[in-house]
């Protein structure tokens, strides 16, 4: 009797553990298949962090909103910001909210910041491109080339579905970051 029953509880725990990452896998493969598309401007950041393995570190250039003024927000506070495309193509965030929307175009986000002055400063988990570990110190390089001084071409490529967003792609003088280290540097 007792063998039955950890049995069926090791068969459970094991289910868990196979449950849990194909549904992350699963959730991410759903934002890319059926996702709206939104490309940000990316600025550069310090990129070296040892604990987190190799990727390309991003930020949104403008990761903010217009305060709102009815609005309490606290730091950490999970809120949902609105999504506007603008002529060059590129989103922004034009306004927040502290309840899930009905409209398609907004992200999820949580206030980085308490609210400085008339701006609100959001973390909208752009933050890294994982790539092969060793390209990345490469594209690292092309990017921080492009994301920053009078060029400011490099941008990123989303899919949002109902506020989760998933990294589609780097782009960087108008190709991808993969290209662009194929070519052997980009410019």
């Amino acid at each position: 009797m007792k063998n039955r029953l950890m049995i069926r509880l090791f068969l459970f725990l094991a289910l868990i553990q196979l449950v849990v990452p194909l549904s992350m896998i699963v959730k991410r493969e759903i934002v890319l298949k059926e996702g709206a598309q939104f490309k940000f401007k990316v600025a550069p950041v310090d990129p070296y962090d040892a604990f987190r393995g190799r990727y390309v570190a991003l930020r949104v250039d403008e990761s903010f909103v217009p305060q709102v003024k009815e609005i309490k927000l606290t730091y950490g506070q999970t809120v949902y910001a609105f999504i506007q495309v603008d002529a060059q193509g590129f989103a922004k965030l034009v306004g927040v909210t502290t309840r899930r929307p009905h409209i398609k175009s907004y992200i999820q986000a949580t206030v980085a910041n308490v609210p400085y002055g008339d701006k609100v400063y959001l973390d909208l988990s752009i933050n890294r491109y994982y790539m092969e570990e060793k390209a990345a110190p490469l594209a690292e390089r092309i990017y921080q080339q492009h994301a920053q001084g009078a060029n400011k071409d490099a941008y990123v490529l989303v899919r949002i579905k109902d506020g989760f967003v998933v990294i589609e792609g780097l782009y960087v003088g108008g190709q991808r970051i993969e290209d662009a280290i194929k070519k052997g540097g980009g410019k």
